[in-house]
């Protein structure tokens, strides 16, 4: 067959950067091959798991082209005139040997490697046959990974089935004349845990597969882990539900057999030692779960587990946990694993004819790190499991020493979980750009060998685990400029909206970054502070308004895997954030009394019913094929517990009896403004009545917070209802500087009971004052029906030098972005250089949390005052004697007990020593104090006092003692930063620009509405 010589048109580029060029192409070019319905020929005696893929491969030409390919096992059986794809591994397919000795096919650059493979196309590999596409792998594995490379070039996902994921249609598909290397991976061992599988995937198998976790579901789960180049699992693994619970070797014989057929390494839980599943004993009727009182019978079980694991690829996990997850409650417990470890390898050597004789993985979680830290060691050959904090902190990461086991390392993460302090289980809460840093720096510090990770019921999952398995797959290909990541992951399942679609996902992610759905409750986000409730919410709501539109004009084909991988994550999203809002407003409104708080009663339960239509989306989608998927529950939790609820419930609404006036004495309108929910909110205050303003204590209630030229927000004040009459009000000025929008208007259940009106000052015709003070100016604010109030402005009129740099007061503070400095340096440590991480902050269109690059300098860099600073410079205002400043890091946790994170802060001339970002624990088992607040919070919140500063222009000097204290916010208080979640919006910076502070450029496409 003569190869098409005509100019290249269009190819796909390969998602996750798997390949350094692309080798296949929609449009034919110089040199290209035709594949149209392709013979796939394998060799006969290749492994089982080669022919699997070359099947799908067939059937991936059908799903692309409308007609599939054939396989074949003879170069004999090829139809004439048929293009050919040669698939084989260089250790068992005798085609690809012939093909290396006669010198037409160059193996050297994967031979002897892990899971690694090259394409290229070859003339005249068989009499008959022009030219064909080969693909050789170096292992099994490595074959396959080549043969659902050309699936995914071809643009068909990874999740085409999980995600309903249909390929876009071409009508031929040409292989380039390029050669394509993938070297090793840049984790050996790459894959997930299906966990905490009750009830929604657990229900859905039930209903859809079969009464068991059979092969029938697993070979789905094989497929999708081999197209994202992952080869490792630990199965569902859950008690109770069936009774007894999931078992993987027991459920279906066919499960262990098949998946080594396909090519999947089979591992157990950190909890389920020698390849036995939790319920495998619990059905057994041999006594307790205990070493001391029952050896005899527990080694007889771990014996039947390497035994049944002859002849299959295995990783046995070794150790012992005792029951329901909990730390051994024998008296020694060290002295115990001890022992287990030194049993269960002599149990190997029995079977397998030496002790390492299969390979093995000792799981260093909870309470088990404290063994090892306290000197229990296993035998070098044996992999550690280090592992995250449950949410995606890692808690320990390898030293030089550790380095050096034959076993290597490995990494146990998280991207759901159930316990302390609150589950998180229902959709993907995850940060990608906190994910993103933690693996890169786990690779970076010799983590390599097992990566698995937690992903409860698999499909909300589906794109924080596909960047995690990029990653490990090769770390290159998933840097800090996590847009382009997910425009290439976007372009598999949506190639005409990719760009779109990943700036949905993008900000959707930033979103998550601010803290995850369970954990958020009413109360969390401020209604009267910074505007913080309404600009989050309005955030979600218009991401959701663009995905909705996004959605609608999509082809109907394209529509079920639109509304899995991006509209309902984002819609439940917006829903869920929605409500909580909604319930604090209820309940805030409800103690001041205002009418407006009945109407969010019945919008929580409006809101409430639509996360529920929400589910049954899911459950009716397709005919009903992901009916319970998405059962989760997720509101109900309980404060101080951390169990997940059985069924989901709201508590607390609100009501305002509204046939009931307010006090007369008190008016039937009442006046709110920013910051504060008034000094006592919905009671009658003695000696304020109709006619009398609030004076005294009160007036706190009625002030705002200072305003002045430079600040980043609007101010407000807020009237209200507060009866069952309609009242007009009208609001006038005591100086005509002050401009209010709007200056009247009628409280009532038809226009409203509520009203904002907005403050604005013509600075040009304000007083000047002296430097550090402030002047007060009133609003007055007339009710029809007689009620009267005085709302308090401060306001200072300043102007900042005209050579001044930096952040200027407002509001009594400054808030900095801490990417945001005016200058830096390293000190005399020249191996490190200042880093941004641009999608990790709480901030979210801030330009990300800053720190130390490369992570491996850990250890090297110079105490206060040599090492590596930042500098940033503020104006103040105030004249305070006294401020705080409060430094916001990013949620991370010591990955190395001998080199605690330390930081440093010096104000002006002050002196700065470096202090421990995190409390030193008793032991590698506990979680430092504060763990509990900041894990929900996702920052740390570090607090200085300092003395002695005044109006004028003030420094800040910041060091960072080691790579992965990550910086994201300063604020400075002079006493007016309100109480919120995420703080005062960011000051306003003068004369100094991005470029000025070394910001790396990111994209900023996905932005929407900023604040």
């Amino acid at each position: 067959m003569a190869r098409k010589v005509v100019a290249l048109a269009l190819f796909i580029q390969l998602a996750y950067g798997l390949v350094d060029r692309p080798f296949i192409s929609f449009e034919p070019a110089a040199g290209s091959l035709e594949l149209s319905a392709p013979s796939i020929l394998v060799d006969a005696d290749d492994f089982t798991g080669i022919h699997i893929a070359a099947q799908s491969l067939s059937d991936d030409f059908g799903r692309v082209t409308g007609i599939s390919g054939t396989v074949a096992t003879s170069s004999d059986a090829l139809l004439n005139g048929s293009s050919v794809v040669l698939v084989g591994s260089i250790t068992q397919s005798t085609l690809i040997s012939e093909l290396v000795q006669k010198g037409a096919l160059n193996v050297s650059s994967i031979e002897g490697k892990w899971e690694s493979f090259v394409t290229t196309l070859i003339d005249a590999p068989f009499p008959g046959v022009d030219t064909a596409l080969v693909i050789a792998g170096s292992d099994k594995r490595g074959t396959i990974f080549g043969i659902y490379t050309l699936s995914e070039s071809m643009g068909v996902s990874p999740w085409y089935w999980w995600a309903d994921v249909v390929p876009q249609h071409h009508d031929a598909i040409y292989a380039l004349d390029v050669q394509t290397i993938q070297g090793e991976p840049s984790v050996r061992y790459r894959g997930l845990f299906l966990n905490d599988e009750a009830p929604a995937l657990t229900s859905w198998v039930l209903e859809h597969i079969g009464p068991k976790y059979n092969v029938e579901f697993y070979k789905h789960v094989f497929e999708l882990l081999l197209r994202l180049k992952a080869n490792y699992l630990w199965p569902a693994m859950w008690p109770a539900y069936p009774t007894p619970g999931n078992s993987f070797f027991v459920d279906d014989p066919r499960n262990q057999p098949t998946a080594n057929e396909y090519g999947i390494v089979m591992s157990t839980s950190h909890q389920e030692p020698m390849q036995r599943a939790t319920n495998e004993w619990l059905t057994s009727n041999n006594g307790s779960w205990d070493w001391v009182t029952n050896q005899a019978n527990i080694t007889e079980f771990f014996v039947f587990g390497a035994e049944r694991a002859v002849g299959y690829e295995s990783y046995f996990t070794l150790g012992m946990r005792g029951t329901s997850d909990d730390p051994i409650e024998g008296p020694d417990p060290m002295a115990e694993t001890a022992d287990v470890l030194a049993t269960q390898r002599e149990i190997i050597t029995n079977v397998y004819g030496s002790a390492s004789g299969v390979s093995q993985v000792w799981a260093l979680y909870k309470e088990v790190e404290t063994y090892y830290e306290a000197g229990l060691d296993a035998p070098d050959d044996v992999t550690l499991l280090f592992s995250d904090d449950n949410f995606g902190n890692i808690r320990r990461l390898p030293n030089s020493t550790e380095l050096q086991r034959a076993g290597g390392i490995g990494l146990y993460y998280h991207f759901e979980y159930v316990g302390a302090p609150r589950s998180y289980k229902w959709i993907n809460t995850n940060s990608l750009g906190k994910a993103q840093q933690q693996l890169s720096k786990a690779i970076a510090r010799g983590a390599d060998r097992i990566w698995v990770f937690n992903v409860a019921d698999l499909k909300p999952m589906e794109t924080p685990l596909s960047m995690a398995l990029a990653i490990a797959w090769n770390a290159s290909s998933v840097t800090t400029d996590i847009p382009a990541f997910l425009r290439s992951y976007s372009a598999l399942a949506f190639p005409n909206q990719s760009d779109t679609v990943a700036s949905l996902l993008m900000e959707h992610s930033r979103l998550l970054g601010l803290r995850r759905h369970e954990h958020l409750e009413s109360w969390n986000l401020s209604v009267f502070s910074y505007d913080e409730a309404t600009r989050v919410l309005n955030r979600w709501t218009d991401l959701r308004a663009r995905a909705e539109a996004l959605y609608n004009e999509t082809e109907e084909a394209y529509r079920p895997s639109f509304f899995q991988l991006v509209l309902h994550p984002i819609k439940a999203s917006q829903n869920y954030v929605a409500l909580r809002v909604t319930q604090d407003r209820n309940s805030e409104y409800a103690i001041q009394r205002r009418n407006s708080a009945n109407q969010y009663a019945s919008t929580i339960l409006e809101l409430f019913n639509e996360d529920y239509d929400i589910q049954e989306e899911w459950n009716a989608m397709l005919n009903g094929k992901w009916h319970d998927i998405m059962r989760q529950t997720h509101y109900g939790y309980r404060s101080g517990l951390w169990q997940e609820p059985s069924r989901d419930m709201i508590s607390g609404i609100s009501y305002i009896q509204p046939r009931q006036d307010s006090n007369p004495a008190v008016g039937q309108m009442g006046v709110s403004v920013e910051g504060t929910a008034g000094v006592r909110p919905g009671l009658w205050n003695e000696g304020s009545d109709l006619s009398k303003p609030s004076r005294g204590d009160l007036i706190p209630g009625v002030t705002l917070p200072f305003i002045s030229p430079y600040d980043p927000g609007q101010h407000y004040f807020e009237v209200f209802g507060r009866g069952s009459i309609p009242v007009s009000w009208w609001v006038t000025t005591q100086d005509t500087w002050v401009q209010l929008t709007p200056t009247n208007g009628t409280l009532s259940a038809e226009g409203g009971w509520d009203t904002r009106i907005n403050i604005s000052i013509d600075w040009s015709a304000v007083p000047s004052v002296p430097s550090g003070q402030n002047l007060t100016t009133l609003v007055y604010v007339n009710g029809s029906d007689g009620s009267y109030e005085e709302v308090h402005l401060p306001v200072v009129n300043w102007a900042a030098p005209s050579s001044f740099e930096g952040f200027l007061e407002s509001g009594g503070c400054v808030a900095i972005e801490a990417a945001y400095f005016i200058s830096s340096g390293v000190g005399s440590s020249s191996n490190v250089s200042w880093e941004v991480f641009p999608y990790l902050s709480r901030t979210i269109d801030g330009p990300g949390a800053i720190g130390l690059s490369p992570p491996t300098a850990i250890g090297s860099i110079p105490a206060v005052p040599d090492g590596p600073w930042l500098e940033y410079t503020y104006y103040q205002v105030s004249d305070t004697p006294n401020i705080t400043v409060s430094l916001f890091f990013t949620m991370v946790l010591d990955a190395d007990p001998a080199t605690p994170l330390t930081y440093a802060l010096a104000l002006d001339d002050s002196n700065a020593t470096s202090q421990r970002l995190i409390p030193a624990t008793a032991s590698a088992a506990d979680l430092p104090d504060g763990w509990d607040a900041s894990v929900q919070d996702l920052v740390w919140e570090r607090t200085l006092l300092f003395n002695g500063t005044g109006p004028g222009e003030h420094q800040l000097k910041y060091w960072a003692g080691e790579p992965g204290v990550l910086l994201e916010r300063i604020v400075v208080d002079f006493g007016g930063v309100l109480e919120s979640y995420l703080g005062p919006p960011e000051s306003t910076r003068v004369n100094a620009t991005d470029a000025d502070t070394n910001i790396q450029s990111r994209d900023e496409s996905w932005v929407g509405i900023r604040y």
